[in-house]
């Protein structure tokens, strides 16, 4: 068989093939399309899909254009490469898992799924706009985050990453130096916003964990605005009771980012062990919480008012019809956005004994008790008239 890496590359970097491509109705019509394309009509269509899923195993170099017209969108730290694929809208899924998910479902990502080396990856970005992104969510997990991320995706002027997994894995890669991570991660994000050129208020929501990334991100982005969510200890916790999060099931792979997620001792209980993570959380987020051009919001005061003030914090107009967009998606389940949201707070302050909640008060308290104080400061919110 005939290698056609050459045309197979010429597609992933042409506009006006793309566009064709995503015009196909069917596999049928698409394979069709592929064929007149690389001149390959003679090929079946179950020689032609072996041969594609040959050359996807293939990473291609930076000769090849796909900055702006591909979202990269997983990194592989073993083999440090990058994964794309073709964006499809914006993200208004709770998680950016989830759009990449949805994304997955055309019919073109499912055939063509290319990768390439992460310094191919870094020389994608050469020619691309440097980006400074809007703004930034750090938070404890559970305490609002994910409400407020989509909230924000409701303006047209904005671009949301919900804990991308492609920053994620950057982060964890403990193979590379501290300035390779500095320089890819920079990189990344350029990437992934020039995949949204319409949308150019692009704001991240880390990992609760990427708090101990701190020094390394505001080392790269000082002047961008940011915000702490935080929320009641018992209702956190109780929150992991039911549905376990990364970052409070053990997960060893998290060490590299500190000594908490490292070998904690068989004698703590799980309470225990995720008691003392929230509370490493805290005072890491404390820590931070009085650098420039910070704020601390308590989940208590999440409300469509409230995310008007985050989205005037990060810079971007809020007219009346946005406010309303926000005020539509806060009656929703954040994580299950065809749902009405029924408050659980009070729910979840009965999901401990007296006991376990005066353990978790006497450990955590003290620390939330500051960041909250910061959190009730008055702030004013301003929602355009136009």
């Amino acid at each position: 068989m005939d290698n056609y890496f050459s045309q197979y590359c010429a597609l992933l970097g042409s506009q006006e093939s793309l566009a064709n491509c995503q015009q196909a109705e069917s596999l049928g019509d698409l394979l069709t399309r592929i064929k007149q394309l690389w001149g390959c009509e003679h090929l079946d269509d179950g020689e032609l899909l072996g041969e594609i899923n040959r050359l996807n195993q293939i990473p291609v170099d930076d000769s090849v254009k796909l900055a702006g017209n591909w979202l990269p969108y997983r990194y592989q730290p073993r083999r440090k490469q990058v994964s794309w694929l073709v964006p499809v809208g914006h993200a208004t899924e709770p998680f950016q898992d989830e759009y990449i998910s949805r994304c997955s479902q055309l019919l073109f990502n499912q055939i063509f799924q290319p990768r390439t080396s992460l310094e191919s990856a870094r020389q994608q970005a050469v020619e691309i706009a440097d980006v400074q992104p809007a703004g930034f969510i750090f938070h404890l997990s559970r305490c609002g985050s994910t409400l407020i991320s989509g909230c924000l995706s409701e303006l047209d002027s904005t671009c949301v990453f919900s804990e991308s997994p492609l920053l994620t894995e950057l982060l964890l890669d403990n193979q590379l130096t501290t300035d390779e991570q500095k320089k890819s991660l920079r990189i990344f994000i350029n990437l992934q916003a020039a995949a949204f050129p319409a949308r150019p208020q692009m704001i991240i929501k880390w990992n609760a964990w990427d708090i101990f990334r701190w020094e390394l991100i505001r080392g790269l982005y000082p002047q961008v605005p940011t915000i702490f969510l935080v929320r009641d200890p018992v209702e956190i916790l109780a929150s992991h009771q039911r549905t376990t999060g990364r970052h409070m099931a053990g997960d060893p792979s998290l060490g590299v980012l500190h000594p908490v997620y490292a070998g904690q001792g068989a004698a703590l209980s799980m309470l225990d062990c995720r008691i003392e993570v929230l509370r490493t959380l805290l005072l890491a987020m404390g820590k931070q919480s009085f650098s420039s051009n910070t704020r601390v919001v308590d989940y208590r005061q999440v409300n469509a008012q409230h995310v008007a003030e985050v989205l005037n914090f990060f810079g971007c107009v809020v007219d009346k019809l946005g406010f309303l967009k926000i005020q539509e998606r806060m009656r929703f389940n954040s994580k299950a956005p065809g749902q009405i949201f029924v408050d659980d707070s009070i729910k979840k302050q009965h999901c401990f004994t007296v006991e376990e909640q005066e353990r978790i008060s006497l450990q955590i308290n003290e620390s939330y008790t500051q960041l909250l104080m910061l959190a009730l400061k008055p702030r004013e919110a301003v929602i355009n008239d136009d």
